[in-house]
């Protein structure tokens, strides 16, 4: 079986990993009807998918990482989830197709910036094959980015004095503490990516660390202009746009969320 980098950090991005704004409602709240069947591409340890699954007819979760999808499982089973409701695939979001085995889907999403860890411009076009591939006619798609808030020069100057030693959040774990940093200094220009170490740190009440667990990633910059122009060559009509979770218009949120359709 091939590594899952998530492994050690597994714990943790799930407890403590959010994004801003509550995604969850709004992607509740965008469900096409009551009879949906949902397609969630990086469903992860089941945040999202966990209530869209209470709510829509069908959903079918996949992600590349056992440990993820094993905590996902978990809370599917705990939640009296039937595999008629929700099941989960572990595969590839740029390889995957269930044609065969699945009808089209209402609506596809890959929440909280699924999208951004795909590095290359092939593993990119592979996943809008995916979504066109599997997307029924009329359906809506929907994929999210962070803003970046400058270009290369700007954002590698932001992403130099991160240097992993400036605790950014510190939160309980029953009696101890677990404290976030992160390491950004290795990025690339062409397209514009970065490579960031996750590092989380728990402490017992005494102030002794317990654990340190890193979770690499790579996190591709999209520009609001090249995430339209991606849309729109591979034959999607956009249908909404978004600054945010919470409906804020575009370019005046933190995030980049775009609905389309074909």
């Amino acid at each position: 079986m091939a590594y899952d980098n998530r492994y050690d950090a597994v714990e943790y991005y799930d407890r403590f990993s959010q994004p801003p704004g509550d995604d969850v409602s709004f992607y509740l709240n965008r469900l096409p009807k009551s009879d949906a069947r949902v397609l969630e591409l990086g469903c992860g340890s089941g945040r999202v998918m966990l209530p869209v699954s209470k709510q829509a007819a069908y959903t079918l979760g996949v992600d590349l990482s056992p440990s993820m999808l094993a905590i996902c499982n978990d809370k599917l089973s705990k939640a009296s989830i039937t595999s008629t409701q929700a099941k989960t695939l572990h595969a590839d979001i740029t390889t995957l197709d269930v044609t065969a085995d699945e009808p089209l889907f209402d609506r596809i999403s890959a929440p909280f910036r699924v999208m951004q860890n795909l590095e290359t411009d092939e593993q990119v076009n592979d996943l809008m094959r995916v979504i066109k591939r599997h997307l029924k006619p009329g359906g809506e798609a929907v994929l999210n980015t962070f803003r970046p808030r400058g270009g290369y020069e700007k954002l590698s100057e932001f992403w130099s004095s991160r240097d992993g030693t400036n605790v950014e959040w510190e939160k309980t774990l029953g009696e101890d503490t677990v404290t976030f940093s992160d390491d950004c200094r290795i990025f690339a220009d062409n397209p514009v990516r970065v490579y960031p170490k996750l590092i989380y740190r728990r402490y017992n009440p005494a102030g002794e660390m317990l654990d340190e667990s890193v979770l690499e990633i790579v996190m591709r910059v999209w520009q609001p202009e090249e995430l339209i122009e991606l849309v729109e060559r591979h034959g999607f009509t956009i249908t909404n746009q978004f600054g945010g979770y919470e409906d804020e218009p575009w370019l005046e949120g933190t995030e980049l969320v775009l609905c389309f359709t074909h």
